[in-house]
């Protein structure tokens, strides 16, 4: 097990208590959101912030991600991606200031990132601010939502299993809750 902590411009390894190394430095933004997956490769921590490159992290070896990286991903400026999630065993981001999200295939952690537009679900504007899973059973399976928050105060939920088929998947509204 490992703990990290961030300044603006470093993340360091803080799981000895008194004891903190730099393990990433040269950053731009100490705000990182994160989520841990694991694949058929391993287990994997990955970290975006808006600002910098995302940071792939595996155990042992810590990855700046772009389009050109080992574990590259494409489609999107990388840099862009504000706030990551996972959902139905797919990685999900959200890029910085839009109503877009972007989604990795089944099970990965690189690859090409595809588009979720939203901009015509949300009518009162402004941006994506986050992303999550909403379960109503208390564990995770099949009848998990998929739940997305802008800072409008407007929340879109969707159900299914594959957001790259409309069989599978579809919108189950629309809310305001207030900015």
């Amino acid at each position: 097990n490992k703990l990290f902590a961030a300044d603006a411009s470093k993340i360091y390894d803080v799981t000895s208590a008194g004891v903190s190394s730099s393990v990433q430095t040269g950053l731009t933004s100490g705000y990182w959101q994160h989520t841990n997956f694991g694949n058929a490769g391993g287990n994997w921590l990955f970290m975006v912030n808006g600002l910098d490159k995302p940071r792939l992290y595996d155990g042992t070896t810590w990855e700046a991600v772009d389009g050109a990286s080992t574990h590259a991903i494409t489609g999107v400026a990388t840099t862009n991606l504000v706030h990551v999630t996972q959902h139905k065993n797919r990685l999900w981001f959200i890029e910085k200031s839009k109503l877009k999200a972007w989604y990795l295939d089944t099970n990965a952690i690189a690859g090409t990132a595809h588009a979720f537009p939203l901009e015509g679900v949300f009518k009162r504007g402004g941006y994506l601010m986050a992303a999550t899973t909403w379960t109503i059973d208390g564990g995770q399976g099949m009848d998990d939502y998929m739940v997305f928050v802008t800072n409008r105060g407007e929340f879109a939920v969707y159900a299914g299993t594959d957001v790259s088929s409309s069989t599978t998947w579809s919108l189950k509204g629309v809310w305001q809750i207030g900015e």
